[in-house]
Order: structure tokens, then C-alpha cells, then sequence
């Protein structure tokens, strides 16, 4: 009967996580917008977007935080936890099982690997009902939201309040409460970035790698480093936009900080806003006329990824959030034979605030309702969500926590930086990628979250495929959704 009550209970959430939230959270914020499904990662991450007007986004210095709250007073402590998470154990999850234990030797850490889709968050909500989960990592603002919503996650203020963690000092947001009440960590995070081929830049005598530019400056290292047969056929794309359609949103959240999907204000949408009607028409300029970007509509149509591209010579440069885990991935892409290196996300303009250079929020982790063991589990979410999550770069997400050491990334991803060398340029990684100390972009608006997104996919595409303008795709992508932020009130 409590299997019965748990499968319903789980439907019954699942739905409304599907379903298109009716209005803004009181106090919800966070990142990441649409998630296209992905498989539990050995080395491969959930799709993404984020957005809006941040809380906090000039973080502290990395280190420069308290951590006198972190451990437990009786680190001997024994007791049980199923973690949950969409990365597998060789993603870094067993290396950071094994450090936690190394300091609570008498806590058992069990790792149980979900998929991002769907079925897979189904499957997590039944486990919660049933008693099955501990700690969950819940990937993306609108599958979290709903789980604070509907009784999911425990509520952690008061401990919160009684061991004075500072949500601002440590992870650099206070806004991911439901009614006033915290129920999770903000602690898992994506870096947006250009990765590039070294040996196609160096060809094409482009010089030290930047750090700071403006996309004129990008796109015509894309012109520069594009390589044309003599019948005219593409043989290597200067660049790309990242695979996911809403990607040409992120020029908009670089300027605002805030929503790509809703205006600043969070009336309406972000769609015919000057801002995303300019970044789109680049993006069909640089793919359907000058043919220096992998165009979009190839990647949706044959299911390709920007790291695939990448990764096997297609594109010398592109816009990513995970390239490291793949690029030493030898058995999938044999054919990585250059050194990659990292540019920052670009600017409009020289001098803007660059809401993308940072790290932005896209895990959340909480103590499941129907935790079994509510004290080893506190004990592990506060280790995970500090110490432990500087192993999220083995799957290309980063660490929120402002405590990280940015310079571990490398040891915990190639297992040396004599062994990352060989793949990337150090100098530039750690200059460029999962800075948590740089301004972020982060989400607070669900308003009719699932119809405004949805809104835009047609005339995009249609767009994308040379049979719309971008202003006409994105007024008729506007008009659906405002009208749909209007109805939601």
C-alpha cells in the first residue's frame, strides 16, 4: 500500500514538474532554464540555461569564507546515506565519496545515479517517497522549485539560522528559499565559455589568447580560423553557438544579469527585446550567410552536441559549459591531437559587466523528506555542499562554494597538471573557468515558465532554418508568450 501511495504520490509530482508554473516564487531564484534530458554521466552533464536579476553576484574571493560550521563535532560519528545524483561514480563521485570518508570514516555513502529527463526525476520522486533518498542533488531551478513546493526536501532553516551558515558568503546567493524557508544548498554551478582549437588559432595568427572581447572581435577569429574547400564546402567551422536552441539568449543575460526568458521588469518576455533580437540575428549571420559557425539547425536535426563538433575537428572553436571531460576522452574521440584553450564569454562592449564570466547556479542539494538518517545526512549535505563539490569539474559543472580552490580542478579532472597539459592550456583554464568569484547570472522567474519557454522553439527553429527573419521568429515567439506571463498573473 505505501509502494501504491508512493508511485501515485511520485505521478502526481511529475506532472507538475512538467506542468508550466502559475507564478513567480515568492523567493525562488536560480539558473538554468530548459534541460534537455541527458544519461547519467561518467563524464556528461545536463543541457542548460539560466537568467536574472542577481541577489548576489559579486562573490566573495575564493577562501575568503567561514568554515568553522562544516564538520560536526564528533567526526566518528556512524550512520547511512543514499546520495543521489546524475553522475556516476568515475564523474568524480567516487573520489568524492572517498575524501568525505576520510574524515567521517564510519558513514556509509551510497551512490545511486539518476537520469536528468523525465522518467528519470519520476523514478527520484518515487525513491523520496519511499524512503529510498537521503541527499539529492536536483538539477535545475524549475524541477527544484517544484520539489520545495511539494514537501520534497526537508526545511533546513532552522539548523540554517542555529549554525549561522551565510548563503551570501558561501555560495554567493540568499534567493533559493520557497515562502521564506530554505530547503537546499545552491552549490552546483555551469561556466559558459569559448574553448578553442590552439592549433587552428595559432594558424590563423590570432596571437594571445584574449581576456576580455567583444563578439565582433570573436566572430572574425571565426572568419580567420573557418577552413573552406575549393567547391565551397565548409571543412572546419571557425566557431559555434552551444547545441541548445535557447542559447542565443545568453547576449541578453550577459548585459542583465537576470532572466533570459522575461524582461527585467518580468512582465513580459525577453524575446523582442532589442538586446535577443540583435544576438540572434548574429547567430543566423555567422551560420546561414558568412558559414563561420556549425549551423544550429544541423545540431538539432542529426541529435549532435557542441562537444561532439569540437571534439572531432568539425569546429575549431565553440561555446560550451563542459569541454574538459571530453577532450582526454580517447576511446570516444581518438582524433583530439591539439592543445584546447579557454576565452572568456564575450561582451557587447569593452568594459560591461559580463554576467557570464562567473559561475552560475544550476544543482541544488537537500536532505529528502523520508530521510532515514537525518544526522549523517545534515553531516554529508554540509561536507558535499562545500568541500565535496569541487569534484562536479570531473563532469564539467563547477562548485558554487566560494571556499573552492580553483587550482584543484585540473588535479581532480587529469589527474595531474603534468597530465592536463598535454590536453589543455592550464594558464587560460584557470583563468577563464569556473570562476565563482566573478559576476553570475541567476534565475528567479517561473511565470508561466513552461508555455514561455516553449513559445519560442517553433519560430527559432523555423528561423534557424532560413524560413523566418529573427525579428518576425521573435515577435511571434513574444506574442505567445506574453500572452501567457499575462494569464498567469
Amino acid at each position: 500500500m505505501k509502494k501504491t501511495l508512493a508511485l501515485v504520490l511520485a505521478i502526481l509530482m511529475a506532472v507538475s514538474l512538467l506542468s508550466a508554473c502559475s507564478k513567480t516564487p515568492a523567493d525562488a531564484t536560480t539558473t538554468p532554464s530548459t534541460t534537455e534530458g541527458t544519461k547519467p554521466a561518467d563524464t556528461k552533464p545536463a543541457d542548460t540555461t539560466p537568467a536574472t536579476e542577481p541577489a548576489a553576484t559579486e562573490p566573495a574571493t575564493p577562501g575568503a569564507v567561514s568554515t568553522d560550521w562544516i564538520l560536526e563535532k564528533d567526526t566518528n560519528m556512524s550512520g547511512k546515506v543514499n546520495f543521489w545524483i546524475p553522475f556516476k561514480g568515475p564523474a568524480g563521485m567516487d573520489a568524492m565519496i572517498a575524501e568525505f570518508n576520510k574524515t567521517y570514516p564510519n558513514i556509509e555513502v551510497n551512490l545511486n545515479t539518476y537520469n536528468n529527463n523525465s522518467d528519470g526525476n519520476l523514478a527520484v520522486n518515487t525513491a523520496i517517497m519511499g524512503g529510498e533518498v537521503d541527499v539529492l542533488a536536483s538539477f535545475g531551478l524549475n524541477g527544484s522549485y517544484k520539489r520545495w513546493e511539494n514537501g520534497l526536501f526537508i526545511d533546513i532553516t532552522d539548523k540554517v539560522e542555529a549554525e549561522g551558515i551565510d548563503l551570501v558568503e558561501q555560495w554567493g546567493f540568499d534567493c533559493y528559499k520557497y515562502d521564506g524557508h530554505i530547503y537546499t544548498f545552491p552549490c552546483g554551478g555551469l561556466s559558459n565559455y569559448i574553448a578553442i582549437n590552439m592549433t587552428a588559432w595559432n594558424e590563423a595568427g590570432l596571437g594571445e589568447l584574449p581576456t576580455e572581447w567583444t563578439w565582433d572581435e570573436y566572430l572574425d577569429a571565426c572568419k580567420k580560423m573557418t577552413k573552406v574547400a575549393a567547391d565551397g564546402t565548409v571543412e572546419v567551422y571557425g566557431g559555434s553557438d552551444y547545441h541548445s536552441i535557447q542559447y542565443f539568449l545568453y547576449p541578453y543575460v550577459q548585459q542583465t544579469g537576470g532572466d533570459m526568458y522575461y524582461s527585467v521588469d518580468g512582465k513580459t518576455s525577453s524575446y523582442d527585446d532589442p538586446r535577443s533580437i540583435k544576438a540572434f540575428e548574429r547567430e543566423l549571420q555567422a551560420e546561414l550567410v558568412d558559414k563561420i559557425w556549425f549551423p544550429k539547425a544541423v545540431y538539432r536535426a542529426d541529435n549532435q552536441q557542441a562537444q561532439m563538433t569540437f571534439c572531432q575537428g568539425k569546429t575549431a572553436s565553440t561555446i560550451i559549459t563542459n569541454v574538459t571531460r571530453f577532450l582526454h576522452d580517447t576511446k570516444t574521440y581518438p582524433d583530439v591531437n591539439w592543445i584546447t584553450g579557454f576565452a572568456p564569454y564575450p561582451v557587447e562592449e569593452k568594459g560591461q559587466t559580463n554576467y557570464m564570466a562567473g559561475v552560475s547556479p544550476f544543482s541544488f542539494a537537500g536532505i529528502a523528506t523520508n530521510c532515514q538518517d537525518e544526522d549523517a545526512a545534515w553531516a554529508f549535505l554540509k561536507w558535499y555542499s562545500t568541500y565535496g563539490v569541487k569534484y562536479l569539474v570531473a563532469a564539467g559543472h563547477q562548485p558554487m562554494w566560494k571556499g573552492t580552490e580553483v587550482s584543484s580542478a585540473v588535479d581532480i579532472i587529469y589527474g595531474s597538471e603534468e597530465e592536463a597539459k598535454k590536453w589543455i592550456d592550464v594558464d587560460s583554464y584557470n583563468r577563464v573557468v569556473g570562476r565563482s568569484d566573478l559576476p553570475a547570472y541567476a534565475e528567479t522567474n517561473l511565470a508561466a515558465y513552461t508555455d514561455v519557454v516553449a513559445a519560442m522553439k517553433e519560430p527559432v527553429m523555423n528561423a534557424l532554418n532560413g524560413d523566418l527573419s529573427a525579428a518576425d521568429a521573435l515577435k511571434q515567439a513574444a506574442e505567445v508568450a506574453n500572452e501567457a506571463i499575462k494569464k498567469a498573473g
